[in-house]
């Protein structure tokens, strides 16, 4: 009978659901304050905010264009 030992990870847990860093993007000032002022009065981070409107908005437009 063979024992298998389970292998201990080092560092940070990997996800199911890996998020990635969008560095690219750029907002109008205005926008950017919006962001920060709903976000602070829901009580959430403003990355949450933005991840919550797009995965929303997300499916509207696959939907629309049938993907």
């Amino acid at each position: 009978m063979e024992i298998i030992k389970e292998k201990k990870s080092v560092g940070r847990p990997k996800s199911d659901d890996p998020k990635m860093k969008l560095d690219s993007i750029r907002l109008k000032t205005s926008t950017i304050i919006d962001i920060e002022v709903v976000a602070e009065q829901l009580g959430i981070s403003k990355s949450l905010f933005i991840q919550t409107i797009l995965e929303n908005e997300m499916a509207k437009y696959k939907n629309l264009l049938k993907l």
